[in-house]
């Protein structure tokens, strides 16, 4: 039976877990590598495809490959759906996620009938745009008060790759300034309370 004060922890369980969320989010776009290894167990892990192994082993080799593939990245969250048992929880966390692959990864990221499958007339040659949906499969634990991920399951449910047309120098676009950065040049970092 519920009480006011189950609800209440079951609240507070939920905004702490999906804390966790988006800080992983934010240090994957940031490539802040100590900030990644702060949402997992030390003892956790992660399958994501192309790592099936220790979480902190994770955070050093996703923040590289990303900073060697891409230009920019940007994961956004959507749905959250949370299960909680006590100190255990398991999430489901749809992904929406964006890559702009560097000039000179496109062969390797995308195989080699990608610049085949596009005309590119009046699109930028030199980049590519990466999109992927997918999901998030976490098992949390709590661990002296604290949420963390003990495990990660990515899951792919569809993907889309094509040239870029961004524009970033004409129109509108020349003004929509400051442009986000990672690491600590990003402006999020001087944005504190």
């Amino acid at each position: 039976m519920k009480t006011p004060d189950t609800e209440l922890q079951d609240l507070l369980d939920r905004r702490d877990i999906y804390e966790v969320l988006t800080r992983y989010s934010r240090a994957l776009d940031r490539c802040d590598v100590e900030l990644m290894k702060s949402v997992y167990w030390p003892d956790g892990t992660d399958s994501h495809g192309v790592f099936d192994g220790n979480a902190a082993d994770f955070a050093e080799f996703i923040v590289r490959e990303i900073q060697n593939w891409f230009e920019v990245t940007m994961h956004g969250l959507m749905n959250v759906h949370m299960e909680i048992d006590g100190d255990r929880a398991a999430t489901e966390t749809y992904l929406f996620a964006y890559h702009k692959v560097r000039a000179d990864k496109a062969a390797d990221i995308f195989g080699s009938r990608y610049m085949q499958m596009f005309d590119r007339k009046g699109l930028d040659p030199e980049h590519h745009h990466f999109y992927f949906g997918g999901r998030y499969l976490d098992r949390f634990e709590r661990r002296n008060g604290e949420w963390r991920i003990f495990h990660r399951q990515v899951v792919m449910d569809w993907n889309d790759n094509r040239p870029s047309g961004e524009i970033l120098d004409q129109g509108m676009f020349a003004t929509l300034r400051p442009l986000g950065a990672r690491g600590r040049d990003d402006l999020v970092f001087s944005n504190r309370p």
